[in-house]
């Protein structure tokens, strides 16, 4: 835990609360849960063309409920204080990173319409150079719900020195 540790930092982005930026990290949640339900839209809708997977709308479908409840589940601990909940939040989007980088990128890499020229080729890579992005801003997220945690748990730990020593 000693690495763990060496992550903890008292600010979000360096200038705001840590209770602030587990607000915005629980928006940011819910933006990419409601992105996704807009997905699963366009999925309901190109289905008609019968050229859709129907494992990967049922993976959407469980990816938003899961996306929007521990967004939720995040607002509710930062506003109410109970910081043990902070654990199911991060269970929850630990599911969502090992469900949405890897099970879902390999369902479509399976079946992988993309590499038949240079351009598709070419988007193809900066769309998952992007999914690389999105995986560090989630990993970013985690330590700072952690940092929220371990702050409120240990706040003696975060005093400043004492001048009357």
């Amino acid at each position: 835990m000693q690495f763990l540790r060496k992550l903890i930092r008292r600010k979000f982005c360096f200038c705001l609360s840590l209770t602030s930026g587990c607000i915005i990290i629980s928006f940011y949640t819910l933006f990419f849960g409601f992105l996704n339900a807009g997905t699963a839209v366009d999925e309901v809708i190109y289905t008609k063309t019968f050229k859709t997977d129907v494992y990967a709308k049922w993976f959407n479908v469980f990816h938003i409920a899961l996306m929007i409840a521990a967004a939720v589940i995040l607002l509710i601990t930062v506003m109410t204080k109970y910081l043990e909940v902070v654990f199911v939040w991060m269970a929850m989007f630990a599911i969502h990173i090992i469900a949405y980088y890897i099970i879902f990128n390999a369902l479509i890499n399976v079946r992988n319409p993309f590499l038949k020229g240079a351009l598709s080729a070419t988007v193809y890579v900066l769309v998952n150079l992007v999914t690389l992005v999105c995986l560090g801003l989630d990993l970013y997220c985690i330590i700072k719900v952690y940092s929220y945690y371990y702050v409120k748990k240990h706040p003696e730990e975060f005093n400043p020195p004492c001048v009357n020593k």
